[in-house]
């Protein structure tokens, strides 16, 4: 290990609160400032991290290390339920996943391949995405009557809107984190370490030259700034994928998770989707490049109303589900990837910049947060 380094994290979403757990564990001081609380819900640099429905997915993050930061996620999740199973998974399961319902197009994308049997061409449906290979998420894709039958055997819910409207599905398994409970435990973690503590979330930076003032007695600066690094760093790379969801409140044995990325339902910026989050089910969607709104829209609130009652009403006794919430968040999206590595245009201390992890942030935190650690001891 190298010699303890002061780090000055920029940003207490998951990136940075993950990152600075990483750090202090591996024998480093940090301090934290922010512009906005780790569980700030609302306000202008309020993070996206508290309100994300929390599932692990690669999700508008396009960047070839992210299968490597995921499956590093992946793995920590598996152990930090096998130690603490209560601190913030889907405890109302057996299991430390969740199944995954994703509907697909009405026609896939295909290609021909030749039948050995028959000697003739058949139609196969495109692979599943590389991140899904992992054996451990169970990824298979069915037809509607196989999710049908398979309703009763998995104890899954599935509305009959969704399976009039569509032929096929792909089905996967995966942890779905309860995102608050889990910050609070990083947050925990580096406020009572002794090389931690030291946390200002009402800083806000204007400029790269305002942090760099305010870290002469630091070594290293890691900018886990999400979507505010469009601004501070000029980064024209950068975009806001905003979302909305509406909470409600969980009924006893909901574990149904389902996600709508096509028509007839849903699309790309209007993905349709339920995520049982702890003690809650977060409704969404919306996926919108570009727009910073930081409020619900009246047609906005309307839309996952009908979501709501499309995936949720005919589960259980018919009885109405409690509406606890709603959030509004923009994903940090850059075209290109995500920045992660030394800023060799700053050169008055050691700059890493750590943004840009679209709507995956977490999905890949820990994978992250490990090679920002690599990072500063291979100096």
């Amino acid at each position: 290990m190298s010699a303890c380094q002061r780090v000055l994290i920029v940003g207490s979403g998951i990136l940075g609160l993950r990152t600075a757990t990483q750090l202090l564990r591996n024998g480093h001081k940090v301090t934290i400032r922010s512009a906005a609380a780790p569980l700030a819900l609302s306000g202008k640099d309020a993070p996206a991290s508290p309100g994300a429905g929390g599932l692990w997915m690669p999700f508008h993050c396009d960047d070839e290390r992210v299968e490597k930061w995921a499956k590093h996620q992946l793995e920590e999740y598996l152990e930090m339920i096998a130690v603490q199973p209560m601190l913030g998974f889907n405890n109302s399961s057996p299991s430390p996943y969740t199944q995954i319902t994703s509907l697909l197009p009405s026609n896939p994308p295909s290609t021909s391949v030749k039948s050995a049997d028959t000697g003739t061409y058949v139609p196969t449906t495109s692979p599943p995405p590389s991140w899904a290979t992992d054996p451990r998420l169970n990824y298979q894709t069915l037809n509607m009557h196989q999710l049908d039958w398979q309703k009763d055997v998995a104890k899954i819910h599935v509305p009959s809107a969704l399976l009039s409207s569509y032929t096929d599905c792909a089905t996967f398994e995966a942890p779905i984190v309860d995102s608050p409970k889990i910050l609070q435990s990083h947050l925990k973690f580096f406020t009572n370490h002794e090389n931690g503590g030291d946390i200002v979330t009402d800083k806000h930076y204007p400029s790269i030259d305002s942090i760099l003032l305010d870290s002469t007695e630091h070594d290293v600066i890691v900018n886990c700034t999400g979507y505010g690094s469009a601004s501070l760093m000029s980064d024209a790379s950068m975009t806001s994928g905003r979302g909305c969801l509406k909470y409600f409140r969980r009924k006893p044995h909901f574990n149904t998770c389902i996600l709508i990325d096509d028509p007839p339902i849903g699309c790309d910026e209007r993905p349709v989707y339920c995520i049982p989050r702890g003690d809650l089910v977060a409704v969404g969607g919306f996926y919108l490049e570009g727009d910073e709104e930081p409020n619900m829209r009246p047609e906005e609130r309307e839309i996952l109303e009908e979501n709501a009652q499309m995936l949720l009403g005919e589960f259980g006794d018919g009885s109405k589900w409690e509406e606890v919430g709603e959030w509004v968040g923009l994903r940090p999206v850059r075209n290109g990837g995500v920045k992660l590595g030394v800023n060799e245009d700053i050169t008055q201390t050691k700059w890493i910049d750590c943004y840009g992890h679209g709507g995956s942030g977490w999905t890949v935190a820990s994978g992250c947060a490990e090679e920002i650690a690599s990072i500063i001891e291979e100096s």
